[in-house]
């Protein structure tokens, strides 16, 4: 580039050489801080109290924190009030008023505690990044607050200030813009390891509070991809995450949350079904929750007539496309597609492509997700790379080509986005191949064997694709995280999508550390088969840690009798130093700008800087 245009570009971003100079001086500074802590979680599956709650006490590190601080100056049940307070101020505020008699003294006693603790949590971070996270109309009295210095001509000073809050009546939402702005900056970036659909009531609960999450990241699970599919019209797709919600008892989320009417499918059951007792189609009802179709098992009817439905509409694909060697999988004897199906059929499918929140939540999981991730030299994906028994990554054909490893999921990606944005007809229905293909990497077993366990009434075990054996080994691990570019002493596998069934013995932790999986069962549906609540894991500048959560229980007990989530932390990995923003992605690239910058002073000046 010449350097007069050069110039030229980079004086609409400055001013003038000094500015250039101050964004390096500070931008080299920020690269020798702590990195941030990221947070993972995985296998969601519509569990939201739970979910927000992770959130809301980052997996323990509030708590920590607040040990660290008030050890010595609370009891445990004073340091149990304030955590409570901070995960649920709103709901905290208003029964603490109902008992406590000085309310002006708790208000000044708590504003001071949470201060502390908001000056604790943002001590990592620059002045700059902890104004952005401070609501905007509280900013300048929080930043003033927050670097409270103990010079005794500034007492009165900070008095003045917490006295004006609480006489002014703004104690109560001051309160709650601290502990808000606390849990964001617990956690610096979340990423998301697949799953967010299903099982659970509150999937769409858990996306709207995502999609104004500061900062994330999203690798799709097979049940994300199923919802995307079943958004841009595919039948089969659409039949498989209606029969899921029919046998969870979630029929609310579809009709309630995401405004798809289901009649036509009510009226199509009573017609075909009304003597058949569904004695194979029984309702999990994880939560308690009724039921509009819930009379005379109208429900169950509704949930055979769709399974059987699904069965068809995926017969015609497995038919369309041999090259996915899926023929065995034509079960169903009368599988012929009625004229009465296709209608039903072609009227849910308008109820799902026009629904306007679910186009919302289908639009965030692609602008933010992907197939995997490699951040920070950890790479991160729902399920598995199709490997062979001997090692090597499984050919799989896509199109007329074939693709294995790095380039498999490369494509993969490509083939959603393509279903996405240019509505390609191979490529949608691929979808439904991601989310239970005979080889998709986001399945990781050898079939889905739905049509046994419904119309055989018999439990035929899935078998897991050869990875999840040869993961255990450090070279085979080392070889994956080769494959996709990850590479160094603290990479790793992060897995979500196979629950660990810790009651049985089996470890998270495998390879020599090098392999993770992050899924310990959050959904209420996996309790009883992992013995545990989930597993949530950090990365923060001193190392790895895994954390193995209780089930939790509901979100109003847990407000009125100040319960916090249960959990227990293991360290899986310690940094031989402390790891800083320099040695991070993030680092690389504000190298990149200061690189820029000093090419433009270079320039401008015409002297050689180091």
């Amino acid at each position: 580039m010449e350097v007069e245009k050069y110039n030229s570009i980079m004086n609409k971003f400055f001013k003038s050489p000094n500015e250039a100079i101050s964004e390096i001086i500070n931008l080299q500074a920020i690269l020798n801080l702590p990195k941030g802590t990221e947070h993972f979680l995985s296998d969601l599956h519509g569990e939201a109290d739970t979910f927000i709650h992770i959130l809301k006490n980052a997996s323990g590190v509030i708590r920590l924190k607040l040990e660290s601080i008030f050890k010595n100056y609370m009891t445990n049940s004073e340091i149990q009030d304030l955590l409570t307070l901070i995960y649920y101020p709103e709901e905290r505020i208003k029964l603490i008023k109902l008992d406590e008699k000085d309310i002006a003294g708790w208000y000044k006693k708590t504003l001071l505690n949470l201060i502390k603790v908001l000056r604790e949590i943002s001590n990592k971070y620059t002045r700059s990044k902890v104004r952005k996270a401070l609501p905007q109309d509280y900013a300048y009295i929080m930043d003033e607050l927050i670097n409270m210095t103990v010079e005794s001509s500034k007492e009165s000073y900070y008095e003045n200030i917490l006295n004006s809050i609480i006489e002014l009546g703004e104690g109560d939402n001051f309160i709650i813009a601290l502990c808000q702005v606390i849990q964001r900056l617990a956690i610096d970036h979340l990423h998301i390891v697949g799953d967010i659909y299903d099982r659970g009531n509150g999937p769409d609960v858990i996306l709207d509070r995502l999609m104004y999450y500061h900062s994330l990241d999203i690798q799709w699970g097979n049940h994300d991809v199923l919802w995307m599919g079943a958004y841009l019209g595919n039948l089969a797709c659409i039949a498989n995450v209606i029969r899921i919600n029919c046998g969870y008892k979630n029929l609310s989320i579809l009709e309630s949350s995401y405004g798809i009417n289901l009649r036509a499918l009510e009226t199509f059951a009573i017609k075909h079904y009304a003597d058949d007792d569904c004695k194979n189609f029984k309702i999990k009802n994880l939560n308690n929750d009724t039921n509009p179709f819930d009379d005379m098992g109208l429900l169950s009817k509704m949930y055979k007539a769709i399974t059987v439905l699904q069965f068809k509409l995926e017969n015609r694909l497995i038919e369309r496309h041999p090259e996915w060697d899926m023929n065995d999988r034509i079960l169903l004897e009368d599988d012929e597609l009625t004229k009465e199906d296709i209608a039903l059929m072609n009227i849910l499918r308008q109820e799902f492509v026009h629904s306007k929140r679910l186009k919302e939540h289908i639009e965030f999981l692609v602008r933010k997700g992907s197939m995997y991730l490699v951040y920070n030299n950890n790479l991160l994906m729902h399920g598995c790379v199709p490997t062979n028994e001997d090692g090597s990554f499984t050919k799989i054909q896509i199109g007329d080509k074939e693709y294995s490893g790095k380039g498999l999921y490369d494509k993969c990606n490509e083939m959603v986005l393509n279903a996405y944005n240019n509505k390609d007809k191979y490529a949608i229905d691929y979808i439904w191949y991601l989310w239970c293909g005979k080889h998709s990497p986001l399945f990781g077993r050898d079939v889905m064997r739905t049509y046994e366990t419904y119309m055989l009434a018999k439990k035929v075990k899935e078998n897991k694709n050869p990875y999840y054996d040869l993961i255990k080994d450090e070279e085979f691990c080392n070889k994956v995280l080769s494959e996709f570019g990850a590479t160094g002493e603290y990479a790793h596998i992060i897995n979500g999508h196979m629950p660990v069934k810790v009651i049985d013995g089996e470890n998270p932790i495998s390879g020599n550390g090098k392999h993770i999986i992050i899924d310990g069962g959050l959904s209420k549906a996996y309790h009883k088969h992992t013995g545990i609540g989930g597993y949530t894991l950090m990365s923060n500048s001193r190392g790895l840690y895994l954390t193995t959560h209780a089930p939790f229980c509901k979100v109003k007990e847990a407000i009125e009798r100040k319960i916090d989530l249960q959990s227990e932390t293991t360290e899986i990995q310690q940094y031989k130093t402390r790891v800083k923003v320099k040695d991070t992605d993030n680092g690389k690239l504000l190298q990149d700008q200061i690189d820029v910058l000093k090419l433009y002073l270079k320039s401008y000046y015409h002297m050689d800087i180091e």
